[in-house]
Protein backbone atom coordinates (compact mmCIF):
# COMPACT_ATOMS: atom_id res chain seq x y z
CA UNK A 1 0.00 0.00 0.00
CA UNK A 2 3.26 2.15 0.41
CA UNK A 3 4.16 2.02 -3.32
CA UNK A 4 -0.09 3.20 -3.74
CA UNK A 5 -0.40 5.88 -0.98
CA UNK A 6 2.14 8.23 -2.89
CA UNK A 7 0.08 7.70 -6.32
CA UNK A 8 -3.51 7.67 -4.70
CA UNK A 9 -3.24 9.50 -1.75
CA UNK A 10 -7.25 9.86 -1.21
CA UNK A 11 -8.23 5.73 -1.60
CA UNK A 12 -5.64 4.76 0.79
CA UNK A 13 -8.11 4.22 3.73
CA UNK A 14 -11.31 2.62 4.49
CA UNK A 15 -14.15 4.36 4.23
CA UNK A 16 -15.97 4.30 7.68
CA UNK A 17 -19.15 3.03 7.25
CA UNK A 18 -17.50 0.04 6.69
CA UNK A 19 -14.93 -0.51 8.81
CA UNK A 20 -16.63 -2.46 11.65
CA UNK A 21 -19.46 -4.05 9.09
CA UNK A 22 -17.50 -7.83 8.73
CA UNK A 23 -16.70 -7.99 12.93
CA UNK A 24 -20.27 -7.20 13.92
CA UNK A 25 -22.33 -10.03 15.23
CA UNK A 26 -25.51 -8.59 13.35
CA UNK A 27 -24.27 -8.77 10.25
CA UNK A 28 -22.73 -13.00 11.56
CA UNK A 29 -26.25 -13.44 12.66
CA UNK A 30 -27.65 -12.38 9.04
CA UNK A 31 -24.72 -14.24 6.98
CA UNK A 32 -25.46 -17.44 9.02
CA UNK A 33 -29.48 -17.23 8.43
CA UNK A 34 -28.79 -16.23 4.81
CA UNK A 35 -26.84 -19.46 4.41
CA UNK A 36 -29.11 -21.60 6.51
CA UNK A 37 -32.17 -20.51 4.00
CA UNK A 38 -30.16 -21.09 1.38
CA UNK A 39 -29.48 -25.07 2.40
CA UNK A 40 -33.11 -25.59 3.53
CA UNK A 41 -34.58 -24.16 1.22
CA UNK A 42 -33.08 -26.90 -1.44
CA UNK A 43 -35.60 -29.25 -2.58
CA UNK A 44 -33.53 -32.40 -3.25
CA UNK A 45 -36.61 -34.21 -4.95
CA UNK A 46 -36.85 -31.12 -7.72
CA UNK A 47 -33.37 -31.49 -8.68
CA UNK A 48 -34.66 -35.41 -10.48
CA UNK A 49 -35.55 -34.63 -13.78
CA UNK A 50 -38.67 -36.46 -14.32
CA UNK A 51 -38.34 -36.53 -18.10
CA UNK A 52 -34.85 -38.44 -17.61
CA UNK A 53 -35.38 -40.23 -14.26
CA UNK A 54 -36.48 -43.83 -16.64
CA UNK A 55 -33.02 -43.41 -18.84
CA UNK A 56 -30.86 -43.61 -15.09
CA UNK A 57 -33.40 -46.89 -13.37
CA UNK A 58 -34.93 -49.43 -14.74
CA UNK A 59 -37.85 -50.66 -11.90
CA UNK A 60 -39.84 -53.75 -11.30
CA UNK A 61 -42.45 -54.20 -9.09
CA UNK A 62 -43.21 -57.66 -7.30
CA UNK A 63 -45.79 -59.31 -5.18
CA UNK A 64 -46.13 -62.19 -3.56
CA UNK A 65 -48.40 -63.88 -1.05
CA UNK A 66 -46.53 -66.10 1.96
CA UNK A 67 -49.32 -68.53 1.23
CA UNK A 68 -49.32 -69.24 -1.96
CA UNK A 69 -45.49 -69.09 -4.05
CA UNK A 70 -45.85 -70.59 -6.94
CA UNK A 71 -47.01 -67.38 -8.60
CA UNK A 72 -45.81 -63.94 -8.17
CA UNK A 73 -47.09 -60.64 -9.73
CA UNK A 74 -44.97 -58.40 -11.86
CA UNK A 75 -45.22 -54.78 -13.19
CA UNK A 76 -43.16 -52.50 -14.31
CA UNK A 77 -45.47 -49.12 -12.38
CA UNK A 78 -45.75 -49.12 -9.31
CA UNK A 79 -49.75 -50.70 -9.54
CA UNK A 80 -50.65 -54.10 -8.48
CA UNK A 81 -53.77 -53.57 -10.96
CA UNK A 82 -51.56 -53.63 -13.82
CA UNK A 83 -49.50 -56.20 -12.44
CA UNK A 84 -49.14 -59.51 -14.67
CA UNK A 85 -49.20 -63.45 -12.71
CA UNK A 86 -46.07 -65.19 -13.76
CA UNK A 87 -44.53 -68.32 -12.69
CA UNK A 88 -42.15 -68.50 -9.15
CA UNK A 89 -38.66 -69.04 -10.32
CA UNK A 90 -38.76 -67.58 -13.90
CA UNK A 91 -38.03 -63.92 -14.04
CA UNK A 92 -37.46 -63.80 -10.31
CA UNK A 93 -37.53 -66.49 -7.62
CA UNK A 94 -38.99 -65.31 -3.84
CA UNK A 95 -37.98 -66.84 -1.15
CA UNK A 96 -40.02 -66.84 1.75
CA UNK A 97 -39.93 -68.46 5.53
CA UNK A 98 -40.83 -67.12 9.19
CA UNK A 99 -39.89 -68.95 12.22
CA UNK A 100 -41.68 -67.36 14.78
CA UNK A 101 -40.62 -63.50 14.96
CA UNK A 102 -37.77 -64.01 12.55
CA UNK A 103 -38.56 -64.04 8.75
CA UNK A 104 -36.16 -64.92 5.91
CA UNK A 105 -36.66 -63.25 2.67
CA UNK A 106 -34.44 -63.66 -0.44
CA UNK A 107 -34.92 -62.69 -3.99
CA UNK A 108 -33.27 -63.75 -6.92
CA UNK A 109 -33.30 -61.79 -9.95
CA UNK A 110 -31.95 -63.94 -13.36
CA UNK A 111 -32.02 -60.73 -15.81
CA UNK A 112 -31.83 -57.70 -14.13
CA UNK A 113 -29.29 -56.36 -11.75
CA UNK A 114 -30.22 -55.44 -7.95
CA UNK A 115 -28.96 -52.06 -7.62
CA UNK A 116 -31.54 -51.19 -4.88
CA UNK A 117 -34.45 -52.66 -3.53
CA UNK A 118 -37.56 -51.51 -1.06
CA UNK A 119 -39.70 -54.20 0.58
CA UNK A 120 -43.06 -53.13 2.15
CA UNK A 121 -43.39 -55.19 4.87
CA UNK A 122 -40.09 -54.04 6.46
CA UNK A 123 -40.80 -52.28 9.49
CA UNK A 124 -38.25 -49.19 9.30
CA UNK A 125 -37.60 -47.08 12.27
CA UNK A 126 -38.11 -44.01 10.36
CA UNK A 127 -38.48 -43.02 6.68
CA UNK A 128 -34.81 -42.73 5.50
CA UNK A 129 -33.83 -46.16 7.15
CA UNK A 130 -32.24 -48.13 4.93
CA UNK A 131 -33.45 -51.91 4.66
CA UNK A 132 -30.22 -54.19 6.16
CA UNK A 133 -29.98 -56.31 2.68
CA UNK A 134 -27.34 -58.90 2.16
CA UNK A 135 -26.56 -58.55 -1.24
CA UNK A 136 -24.53 -61.64 -3.36
CA UNK A 137 -24.27 -60.83 -7.14
CA UNK A 138 -28.12 -60.17 -8.31
CA UNK A 139 -29.30 -61.96 -4.78
CA UNK A 140 -30.85 -60.06 -2.31
CA UNK A 141 -31.77 -61.23 1.47
CA UNK A 142 -33.66 -59.87 4.82
CA UNK A 143 -33.40 -61.65 7.51
CA UNK A 144 -35.22 -59.32 10.79
CA UNK A 145 -38.47 -59.43 12.95
CA UNK A 146 -39.41 -56.26 11.92
CA UNK A 147 -42.34 -56.98 10.05
CA UNK A 148 -45.20 -55.13 8.91
CA UNK A 149 -48.86 -56.90 8.04
CA UNK A 150 -49.16 -57.65 4.22
CA UNK A 151 -51.62 -55.14 2.47
CA UNK A 152 -54.67 -57.33 0.92
CA UNK A 153 -52.36 -60.15 1.72
CA UNK A 154 -49.44 -59.69 -0.45
CA UNK A 155 -46.28 -57.94 0.00
CA UNK A 156 -44.46 -55.73 -2.46
CA UNK A 157 -40.77 -55.95 -3.36
CA UNK A 158 -39.10 -53.22 -5.92
CA UNK A 159 -36.17 -53.60 -7.42
CA UNK A 160 -34.40 -50.99 -9.26
CA UNK A 161 -31.29 -51.46 -11.80
CA UNK A 162 -28.71 -48.22 -12.33
CA UNK A 163 -28.58 -48.14 -16.35
CA UNK A 164 -25.66 -46.39 -15.55
CA UNK A 165 -23.44 -48.25 -13.88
Amino acid sequence: MTFLKSVFPKYTTTPTCFRGLFSSPKFKLFLVALIITGFTSCNPIALVNPDTYGEKWENTYLWFKPGDMNTIYISDNGDPETAEPIPNDSEYLIEWAKKGEVYELKITSYYQDIDFAWFTGYDAENASEEIPWIQNGNTIELQSSRLLPAEDGAYQVSISDDLEN
